[in-house]
């Protein structure tokens, strides 16, 4: 009994050693001095602009960070055994937004990139700086959609006959009200520029060769935005400055200077008495000499080359401008909040002074015929979960130059076509972020 109770005494003192050691230790250890590290400041949510926006750590502006990725093949109707009947599209699209509230007002800044792959019939790869301004109170500056533009194509994939122009623009806005604004823009002309020669040879006119550019667009807008949808009123000033000289033995003046100009109206309503997020839109668009304006600039079609121009001068040197019109309609409804229906059309009408064609002895016409446009089709998407698109659209074209017109310009081929028409498919995926 003596030796257990010697053995258990034993124990308990080395116990007790062992726990001070522990003990001692822990105490030191926390008497050191810690480490001198900064504090790490967490992203935090910026709901002030909307979804998608976090504080950038340190500051006092917004950012958000978005993009598209999109996948879509194309059947056309083909014109010519050579023409190719499909054609694939990939594009991307990143696009940055920075917003900081200011004294002044809100200060923003955003840059976006477009990058697109295209085989078949949809033409050459692109690369392109789409958007990059800063607002700054009611001033912008930098590339963006026209003030005068008002449906952009935004329901559709094949393009109507709008006005759908992203360009450099020094603009100030105005508030009048709470929902009703006015904006003056200086925009820029060469991007508008739209001249091309005769259609065929032998017309005594010659195509208006521009000079350099003296005077930007002036473009006016007066927007409305109420609690139904909005209202737009849009004009653009646009100078036509050549450098022909006029016809004559000494060939020494220029072509006087000329200045086109266009106006539109548009109207956006919404119909939640129909279904949630059913919108109509409509627009009309008068332009002379400012074809660009309208959104008509190549109406050329399968066996039809046919591209239109701002002006021309004629045989005695005079500046002649063309003259047009544009109608627009598109209505968006949703069957349910994932089945989304488009119906669109356009129709346009170009016009030239009397005197814009002559008639070669095969009966076609040569120069610039006056000429008329459908542009009509539907579409239907599904939205199965939220940025995701997959849709489908049928588009029908015809063009109808008033006249007969050589097939593919060419007087020698003694074949000629009143009109040609074609009809295309396409088939997207779109993902937005």
């Amino acid at each position: 009994m003596d030796a257990f109770r010697k053995v258990r005494t034993g124990i308990i003192a080395c116990a007790l050693a062992i726990s001070g050691c522990v003990v001692t230790t822990t105490s030191q250890a926390l008497d050191l001095p810690a480490r001198n590290t900064a504090p790490v400041e967490a992203v935090r949510i910026c709901s002030t602009h909307g979804a998608g926006f976090f504080t950038i750590p340190g500051t006092d502006t917004c950012l958000r960070i978005g993009g598209r990725a999109r996948g879509e093949i194309r059947y056309l109707e083909p014109g010519s055994r050579a023409d190719d009947a499909i054609g694939y599209r990939t594009r991307g699209r990143i696009a940055l937004d920075a917003r900081t509230r200011t004294s002044y007002g809100l200060l923003r800044a955003k840059t976006q990139y477009e990058f697109t792959h295209n085989t078949g019939n949809n033409g050459p790869d692109t690369f392109r700086l789409d958007e990059a301004f800063i607002e700054f109170g009611g001033l912008t500056a930098g590339r963006l959609e026209s003030f005068f533009d008002f449906y952009t194509n935004d329901f559709n994939f094949a393009d109507l006959i709008v006005s759908e122009v992203k360009t450099n623009v020094f603009a100030y806005t105005a508030m009048l009200g709470s929902d009703l604004s006015a904006t003056i823009s200086l925009e820029d002309s060469i991007e508008r520029r739209q001249f091309s020669a005769p259609n065929g040879p032998g017309f005594p006119g010659q195509e208006f060769s521009p000079a350099g550019a003296r005077v930007p667009d002036l473009v006016g807008r007066l927007l409305w935005e109420p609690d139904w949808g909005k209202a737009q009123l849009s004009a653009a000033l646009h100078q036509i400055r050549g450098d022909n000289l006029v016809p004559g033995p000494a060939l020494a003046p220029f072509v006087d200077t000329e200045y086109g100009f266009a106006v539109q109206a548009g109207v956006q309503v919404e119909l939640p008495m129909i279904a949630d997020g059913d919108e109509l839109w409509l627009q009309a668009a008068y332009a002379d000499g400012a074809l660009s304006y309208l959104g008509l600039g190549n109406s050329s079609i399968n066996d039809i080359i046919l591209d239109q121009t701002d002006a021309y001068v004629d045989a005695d040197g005079a500046v002649q401008r063309s003259r047009g019109w544009a109608a627009t309609a598109v209505f968006l409804h949703y069957w349910t909040p994932q089945i989304r229906h488009a119906v669109f059309g356009s129709y346009g009408v170009i016009n030239y002074p009397e005197g814009s064609v002559v008639t070669a002895p095969a009966g076609g016409a040569l120069g610039f015929p006056d000429t008329s446009e459908w542009r009509i089709g539907t579409n239907l998407g599904w939205l199965p979960v939220s940025g995701l698109y997959l849709g489908v659209e049928t588009f029908y074209r015809r063009v109808d130059p008033q006249g007969r017109v050589f097939v593919n310009n060419d007087p020698a081929s003694d074949s000629i076509i009143n009109s040609e028409d074609a009809l295309e498919a396409r088939l997207r995926v779109q993902r937005d972020f």
